[in-house]
């Protein structure tokens, strides 16, 4: 088992966490967001070490290439989410983005947490 392996895993599962709260209490007006303050999926804290180490580390994982792109998806609904309306957010359909993003970070995490643990099954 690949101690710092797992642990950069289990950054990334926080990490990604705690936008999903931020990203919540910005649709609900509690948080301010700007598009600034959303990094891309390569200049990301888990983007930076999966691009410089960590592609290399998973690459044995069958799973890589769709945990790829559900980081990008999510950081894209997440900017996309940042660059709405106030007005737009209360909508249905604004409603339904941010159900989207929940269920795309959950699945996002839940990649995450299935890797890690072939990780450590070795």
């Amino acid at each position: 088992m690949d101690m710092m392996l797992t642990m950069d895993l289990q950054a990334a599962m926080i990490a990604h966490l705690s936008w999903k709260s931020k990203l919540t209490d910005f649709f609900y007006g509690v948080e301010n967001l700007t598009a600034a303050d959303v990094p891309d999926h390569n200049t990301c804290d888990f983007g930076k070490w999966l691009n410089s180490r960590g592609r290399k580390d998973l690459s044995s994982l069958p799973d890589t290439v769709r945990m790829d792109a559900l980081h990008k998806d999510v950081h894209d609904t997440i900017r996309m989410m940042v660059n709405m309306s106030e007005e737009k957010r209360k909508t249905p359909e604004g409603k339904q983005v941010l159900q989207s993003f929940k269920d795309k970070c959950d699945q996002f995490i839940n990649l995450l947490e299935s890797m890690e643990r072939e990780i450590k099954r070795g």
